[in-house]
């Protein structure tokens, strides 16, 4: 009798945009190319599931079993639940990988430990799934930052197997040089590659197997590495001016680390992907998403949210009205 294939996990963590979705959708596209149905669990800090909807525009969505965990961080307020959707997808992937994509704000060794944990709780899924590697994309220009606006950021990288430095068309060689020395010194077993728009070869990616499943356990007992963040999910029906979006959102660069959604844009007919991480802006096509999909994700620390949103309806372009004479004027603001 032939025994059934034992499920790979994966845990794909990295902080707020530093690149976890982009190389999520290419690893799933490696996957059904070769005819493999992958399972995902995506965690949101937010209370929308931006990520999950990005994925879903994928062409072949439906070979791809998908769940989702909102509000909050899977390491720590949503543990309990987190393990029971590990357990759900083990049992539905049929030896398909299972690829976990945390939270930006997660500790990676307690997602770890959440891992093992659903496996080991479960005889039936720790018979059928392993921890196979642990990844963790680094956004390289804003590295050296990094862990005055995050205290978790070393922390983070103790974990992995491969770390990713993601974005090194913003840095010459001599700064890589001195970011990757730097990851190095915090994690010097792990495999480092390099990266832009984690454009990795997949298959050497996922060749990595992880080796301290014994030591995670008891690592990160407690904390809470979102600690003094918030976000909020904001629909927005008119479309937004970017370059005054831009500039108002560099005012915030200190405590807005994060934004992303599906905005319209001013002179562009489709709805587009917004996002905003580490005092960088991308606005891109979004094939798929409807104009009622209109919704930010904000997350941040420290934030006025009342004065942001004042500013950031000020970025907003007003719609025209007809004057009596039937001519159309644009309205203005007192």
């Amino acid at each position: 009798m032939k025994r059934a294939a034992v499920t790979p996990v994966y845990v794909i963590a990295g902080f707020l945009g530093s690149g976890k979705t982009t190389l999520l959708k290419r690893v799933l596209a490696h996957e059904l190319d070769r005819g493999v149905k992958p399972a995902v669990l995506m965690n949101e800090f937010g209370e929308v599931d931006v990520d999950g909807a990005l994925l879903h525009a994928h062409p072949r969505s439906n070979d791809i079993e998908l769940q989702a965990l909102l509000s909050g961080c899977i390491c720590c307020d949503l543990s309990g639940e987190f393990s029971e959707k590990v357990g759900h997808l083990v049992k539905r992937a049929s030896g398909a990988p299972v690829f976990i994509e945390t939270t930006g704000l997660a500790d990676t060794g307690q997602v770890v430990s959440g891992v093992v944990r659903a496996l080991t709780a479960d005889r039936q899924v720790g018979m059928q799934a392993r921890l196979a590697s642990v990844i963790v994309l680094v956004d390289a220009p804003a590295f050296q930052k990094l862990g005055a606006l995050w205290p978790a950021a070393k922390q983070h990288l103790h974990h992995a197997d491969t770390i990713i430095l993601n974005k090194l068309d913003q840095l010459d060689g001599a700064q890589t040089d001195q970011v990757e020395q730097q990851i190095k010194a915090t994690n010097p077993t792990a495999r480092v590659l390099r990266a832009v728009l984690a454009d990795v070869q997949v298959s050497r990616l996922l060749a990595r197997s992880t080796s301290f499943r014994e030591t995670v356990i008891a690592d990160g007992a407690g904390k809470d590495s979102a600690a003094g963040f918030r976000s909020g999910s904001f629909r927005i029906t008119l479309p937004v001016d970017p370059v005054r979006l831009e500039a108002w959102l560099r005012r915030y660069a200190r405590s807005v680390v994060r934004l992303k959604g599906f905005l319209r844009v001013a002179g562009l007919a489709e709805c587009q992907e917004v996002q905003w991480s580490m005092g960088s802006l991308s606005i891109t096509p979004c094939v798929g998403a409807a104009p009622s999909q209109a919704r930010i994700v904000v997350i941040g620390r420290r934030v006025p949210w009342q004065r942001f949103l004042e500013g950031l309806e000020r970025c907003l372009v007003q719609p025209k009205r007809k004057t009596k004479q039937g001519r159309r004027a644009t309205r203005r603001k007192p």
